[in-house]
């Protein structure tokens, strides 16, 4: 049985709370810690586990074995660094960091205690976008060419960070860093951003972005926002361009109505879509899951195996912030800025 303490408890800490109890039998998560007792308790509740308001404090305890970061991304590495030199595996929400400087450290402190680390970037366990990588990779519509995503959202109405760039990074590196990293896995290395927002907020930030990224296997563009209304459905959109058809993967779901960001899903509608070049489009039967759960199950399958991860791994997530961080230098910039 692996031990799980999860730090942080806000709405990512209850999204993951749900995913590990899917885990009977194999994890379980034994506490969970916040700044209030109230909110920690919250989250607790989902998944019958010990309240802590001593935020760092399940860390030093023996029988913990992995540690869930789900705290504002600020607080990543100083709590990314505390678990590694205890000896705990690590679970860290996206994005990795705000710098790159934190990046490197935490990858570092991986690397340094052998230990394993797992970035929340939760699109490479969704199952229609890995079977939409798998598409791609098997040649049947030819050589991809270009590519474009597409995240919106409502602003989050569950924080007051996310819309503040000093403490989020801002919509390109919070909310567009999971199709920048998408994208890298089908198009191949990315090389160049050219970036634009709108701007609002109290913040002043840029909210709303449409970015064009270069990468050596073709080019992708980018939209990605926290400006929608709140009766907007969060939506996003895969599409890849091959030499023989394309393949999408439009998802929408309902409004929000629980102060998180995604209501009801119709799994129907939101279904993978091939259109090759030689015949009439099909649509891809996908067996539904709860990708969050994918990814601790994931994490969990890789611990019993003794494997180093294969997916969302430090490297890849620094890749997908190194781009996000371009993105933000191209919007003070006015120009096209290296990766």
């Amino acid at each position: 049985m692996i031990n799980v303490a999860i730090l942080g408890g806000g709405f990512m800490g209850q999204t993951h709370a749900g995913a590990w109890s899917a885990l009977a039998g194999r994890a379980r998560v034994a506490v969970v810690s916040s700044r209030t007792q109230e909110r920690a308790a919250r989250v607790a509740a989902l998944c019958g586990a010990e309240p802590t308001d001593q935020l760092y404090a399940p860390i030093e305890r023996a029988d913990i074995d992995v540690v869930d970061i789900c705290l504002p991304t600020p607080q990543h590495r100083e709590a990314a660094e505390r678990a590694f030199a205890a000896g705990k595996h690590v679970l860290l929400e996206k994005p990795i960091a705000l710098t790159l400087e934190d990046a490197e450290a935490i990858v570092a402190a991986a690397e340094r205690t052998g230990k394993l680390l797992v970035v929340g970037l939760v699109l490479r366990f969704w199952p229609e976008y890995v079977e939409l990588r798998r598409i791609v990779a098997s040649g049947e519509l030819g050589r991809p060419l270009a590519a474009s995503a597409q995240r919106l959202s409502p602003p989050p109405a569950w924080n007051d960070w996310m819309i503040d760039p000093a403490r989020s990074g801002g919509v390109c590196v919070d909310l567009m860093v999971h199709d920048f990293d998408a994208l890298s896995a089908v198009l191949g290395a990315p090389r160049r951003v050219f970036a634009r927002a709108l701007q609002s907020g109290a913040y002043g930030a840029a909210q709303h972005c449409h970015a064009v990224v270069e990468h050596d296997g073709g080019q992708a563009i980018v939209e990605g926002g926290l400006m929608q209304p709140d009766s907007y459905p969060f939506s996003s959109n895969l599409r890849v361009l091959c030499e023989r058809g394309v393949v999408e993967y439009p998802f929408s779901a309902a409004p929000a109505a629980d102060g998180g960001n995604i209501g009801g899903v119709d799994q129907a509608a939101n279904r993978l879509r091939v259109h090759p070049a030689d015949g009439p489009m099909r649509m891809i039967e996908v067996a539904s899951a709860d990708p969050w759960a994918g990814q601790t199950a994931a994490v969990v399958g890789w611990l019993e195996r003794g494997e180093a991860p294969s997916e969302a791994t430090g490297a890849q997530a620094t890749l997908a912030l190194r781009v996000a961080l371009a993105a933000n230098r191209s919007l003070v910039s006015g120009g096209v800025e290296e990766i």
